[in-house]
């Protein structure tokens, strides 16, 4: 089977089988959402970019992301590859404040989760490919979530 990408043509082998779920992911996105107002807060709208891209001959993916969320400008960049030992994707992330982050991706069902010591992503493709939507919670004790905001992402290239 081969997997084109956005610079080469990667050939899977058996054992990179579960890189395969990570392709529809490749490409550029436009990306928008909204966090919804508070009591305390108005709602904050989300807009900006993001790219993901096979890097290290199809073993590990670049996403890099460009977006406004409200007047804060967040640019972060993110590595994701696949640990066999879990049957998961660890996604290390690093932002522009100086943050970093891992996170674990599983997939099941049509549905991809991004788990994180406070943050979770629960969401899916739709349209053909073209579109990746769901939302992100937020814990203060790794119990107990809370809606944090939605999120979509409309594909503009490959």
């Amino acid at each position: 089977m081969e997997v084109k990408t956005v610079h080469k043509t990667m050939h899977m082998t058996a054992q990179q089988a579960p890189y395969r779920l990570l392709d529809p992911f490749i490409g550029t996105w436009k990306t928008t959402g909204l966090i919804p107002a508070t009591a305390n807060n108005p709602a904050v709208p989300i807009n900006g970019t993001d790219t993901y891209e096979w890097q290290s001959d199809g073993y590990f993916i670049l996403h890099t992301v460009n977006v406004q969320m409200g007047e804060a400008k967040n640019e972060s960049i993110e590595v994701i590859g696949y640990d066999a030992a879990t049957n998961r994707y660890p996604m290390w992330s690093f932002s522009n404040k100086g943050e970093m982050e891992l996170m674990h991706a599983s997939f099941d069902k049509d549905k991809w989760t991004f788990l994180g010591k406070s943050l979770r992503f629960t969401g899916g493709f739709s349209e053909e490919g073209k579109v990746l939507s769901g939302i992100w919670e937020q814990t203060a004790d790794g119990r107990n979530w809370q809606f944090l905001m939605n999120i979509k992402l409309h594909k503009i290239g490959r």
